[in-house]
C-alpha cells in the first residue's frame, strides 16, 4: 500500500501547469510569464538565455531560474520577485552561479517597465544597470539592458524572449 502514497507524493511534487499556478494580483504586469519558460538568442547565435518562471508560496512570490546555454562553464541565476508594500512595487533579488548578487525593482512606464538594478560582482564591484521590459504579444517579451559608465548609459543587450514548451 506504500506505492499509492509514493505516487501521490510524486504527483503533488510535479510543477503545476501555468493555468493552475496562483499569482498575487500585485504581479499582474508579469503574471503571464509564470508557468512558462522563455528563450532568447544572443547576437553571436552561439548562446541562448532561457528563463523559467514559477509561482511560490501560493502566489506570494515568483521564482525565476535562468541559464545561458552554450556558456562554459554553465552560467545560471535565480531571481525571487516579491511585492514591496512600503514602495508599492515589484522588487527582485538575483543570485548567480558566479557568486554575484543583484537587487532591483519595477517602475511602470508608457513603453513597458523600467527596471533599475544594482549588481554586485563576486569581487565586490558595483555595476548600475537599467533594463526596459516590454511585452511583445502573447508569446514574447523584450529586454533592453543599459549599463552606467563614466561616459553615460551604454546599451549592453537587446534580447527578445519567445515562450517555449519547456516546463519550468
Amino acid at each position: 500500500m506504500r506505492l499509492p502514497l509514493l505516487l501521490a507524493a510524486l504527483v503533488s511534487a510535479a510543477p503545476l501547469a501555468a493555468s493552475e499556478q496562483k499569482v498575487d494580483p500585485h504581479f499582474e504586469p508579469i503574471a503571464y510569464l509564470v508557468g512558462h519558460c522563455w528563450r532568447a538568442s544572443f547576437p553571436n547565435g552561439k548562446q541562448h538565455d532561457v528563463q523559467c518562471f514559477e509561482s511560490l508560496y501560493d502566489g506570494k512570490l515568483i521564482d525565476n531560474h535562468h541559464r545561458v546555454e552554450g556558456s562554459d562553464p554553465l552560467y545560471q541565476g535565480k531571481s525571487v520577485f516579491s511585492w514591496d508594500d512600503a514602495n508599492k512595487r515589484i522588487r527582485f533579488h538575483y543570485f548567480t552561479s558566479t557568486g554575484a548578487v543583484s537587487e532591483g525593482y519595477f517602475v511602470p512606464g508608457k513603453d513597458g517597465m523600467a527596471i533599475p538594478e544594482r549588481h554586485v560582482g563576486s569581487d565586490g564591484k558595483v555595476t548600475e544597470l537599467d533594463h526596459t521590459f516590454r511585452r511583445d504579444g502573447d508569446d514574447a517579451y523584450r529586454v533592453v539592458t543599459r549599463e552606467k559608465t563614466d561616459k553615460g548609459w551604454v546599451e549592453r543587450m537587446n534580447l527578445r524572449y519567445v515562450r517555449t514548451d519547456e516546463t519550468p
